[in-house]
């Protein structure tokens, strides 16, 4: 398993139209194309979010996650958060303290680790917040 870097941000999960979201970060040290994120996973409290809820929002553009692989133009920015929303209406309120565990496997597309493969590494976290 990954790191325990806090990769969803400190008091960032919010009530939105649709849903709930919260902030990631990325954890690496340079900037990547969203075609190397190979995973995104949430749960919220200890329940799996169906990855068909969860969009990526980035650059002022939202994403579903089997988008992410094509595109290879669209960047995350080191110092950018990454917006999780995931479209679930009423399963966080305002003021309701969740848990959320998540985890996010990244691509180095320049790093390689043997014939057509590259280092790809998991970072995963789990913080109790209470919904804005």
């Amino acid at each position: 398993m990954g790191t325990a870097m806090k990769i969803i941000q400190d008091g960032s999960l919010k009530v939105v139209p649709g849903g709930y979201a919260v902030q990631a970060r990325l954890n690496w040290y340079r900037s990547l194309p969203l075609s190397c994120v190979e995973k995104v996973s949430l749960a919220l409290d200890g329940a799996p979010v169906d990855p068909a809820r969860i969009r990526f929002g980035i650059n002022g553009h939202e994403y579903r996650l089997d988008e992410l692989d094509d595109l290879v133009e669209e960047f995350w920015f080191v110092q950018d958060s990454a917006t999780l929303h995931v479209l679930q209406p009423g399963a966080v309120a305002k003021d309701e303290t969740h848990t959320l565990q998540a985890e996010i496997t990244l691509r180095f597309p320049y790093i390689p680790v043997g014939f057509g493969k590259f280092l790809t590494t998991p970072t995963s976290c789990t913080t109790t917040q209470t919904a804005a």
